[in-house]
């Protein structure tokens, strides 16, 4: 049974533009991903200090965090590609 809660994890970059780690992602998933697919991934990411955005690779994040709820973001940002 779907509760309409969606697990996945959220991945923390540095804002090529201020420098603040104000930068997220969050890749949806139904159960447990290997880290290197998710680094392999590229994201459309935005920061929420500075306002810039941009597509990144997961191989440049510098924290991965598992999350049980996702909560839902503008279409199209945060999702890998």
């Amino acid at each position: 049974m779907k509760t309409g809660k969606t697990q996945g994890y959220v991945l923390t970059f540095r804002c090529i533009n201020c420098g603040k780690h104000e930068v997220f992602a969050k890749y949806p998933t139904d159960g447990f991903e290997p880290e290197d697919q998710i680094r392999g991934r590229l994201y459309q990411v935005s920061c929420e200090s500075c306002g810039w955005s941009g597509a990144t690779c997961g191989l440049s994040a510098i924290r991965i965090s598992h999350a049980k709820e996702l909560k839902a973001k503008a279409a199209g940002h945060g999702l890998g590609l």
